[in-house]
């Protein structure tokens, strides 16, 4: 009883020294900088006729962003905007729709926030009632705002 109670003290004071297991649901954390860059592809077609300022559009992240050689936002992942600006076609000016970008989902379901261009498209007649349209597949590029912490597998 006295070998069984000096093995178990023993192994306690080797196990509170020991560096802890990671656990595999859990990952481990990179830093996805400010500024890293994303690219992105919007995933509808918005007539601006038919759309109003802070309409919500969804759009798809083209290519993983890295972050310490992991992957912190994938391939396809959701990225949000909204419509920020419109006006209609005059006989001096086209017709204006602006879309800015709000957040994009990481790998680990947060929603990193995003900033930088605002998307911007114009009609092409002058005073023809031609609104613009944001094609399918239109490309962005927005950048992370803070340092964010991602959990990776």
């Amino acid at each position: 009883m006295k070998n069984i109670l000096s093995f178990a003290l023993l192994l306690c004071s080797l196990t509170a020294f020991a560096a802890p297991i990671p656990h595999p649901f859990f990952g481990k954390k990179v830093t996805l900088n400010s500024g890293t860059p994303i690219l992105l592809e919007c995933n509808e077609k918005i007539e601006t006729s038919q759309a109003s300022v802070g309409k919500t559009i969804i759009f798809k992240v083209k290519m993983n962003v890295m972050a310490e050689n992991e992957v912190a936002i994938s391939t396809g992942a959701v990225a949000i905007g909204r419509v920020k600006y419109l006006s209609e076609s005059t006989y001096n000016n086209v017709a204006e729709a602006r879309v800015e970008l709000i957040s994009v989902q990481a790998v680990d379901g947060q929603q990193i926030p995003l900033n930088g261009n605002e998307f911007t498209v114009f009609g092409d007649d002058r005073g023809r009632g031609n609104g613009s349209t944001i094609e399918f597949g239109s490309n962005i590029t927005a950048n992370v705002t803070n340092n964010i912490d991602v959990k990776v597998k």
